[in-house]
């Protein structure tokens, strides 16, 4: 079965969201995956012409093809100012000012690299950038990623995907 997390979302204006690291649908660069040496990195993602009213962004990176029911959220920022062209590669170490990063499915506020599973195939790894109205969401401490999506509802101006794909033993 192939999941779209997107497929039934709030709709939103699109725009443009891209990588220097991997083509739309091609494969993920061997530093995004996690290692015995650590989380691996972030790709360099670059957005825009953002829609009018944005004021800040929230990108994600979920897994939609992890071996658990509703797949893996790897990677969740908020409050990325409009300002801001894009992140740079390895930013899951160091946002921008004024950025935030949201706890995992992992357990982290920070980037967690892909590892898929041997014997399950090739994932996708569905990198959303979320364009907002207000300038910082109030997010309660500890909220699922779920409620995370909830509260971007009213405020969401427009939405950019990017699909990368990882594979087991990279």
């Amino acid at each position: 079965m192939s999941y779209d997390p997107y497929a039934l979302a709030f709709p939103a204006a699109p725009f443009t969201l891209s990588s220097k690291d991997f083509e739309p649908g091609g494969a993920l660069p061997a530093s995004a995956y996690a290692t015995a040496d650590g989380p691996g990195e972030s790709p360099e993602l670059s957005w825009g012409p953002l829609p009018a009213g944005t004021r800040s962004l929230v990108v994600t990176a979920f897994d939609a093809d992890a071996p658990i029911p509703g797949g893996l959220w790897h990677w969740v920022v908020k409050d990325i100012p409009a300002t801001v062209p894009g992140l740079a590669h390895g930013a899951g170490a160091g946002l921008p000012p004024g950025a935030v990063h949201l706890v995992n499915d992992l357990g982290a506020a920070a980037w967690s690299g892909v590892k898929p599973p041997p014997g399950t195939g090739t994932h996708r790894l569905v990198v959303c950038a979320t364009a907002l109205s207000v300038a910082s969401l109030d997010v309660p401490a500890g909220a699922s990623l779920a409620m995370l999506n909830i509260l971007l509802i009213p405020h969401t101006v427009g939405r950019a995907v990017l699909v990368g794909t990882s594979t087991a033993g990279v």
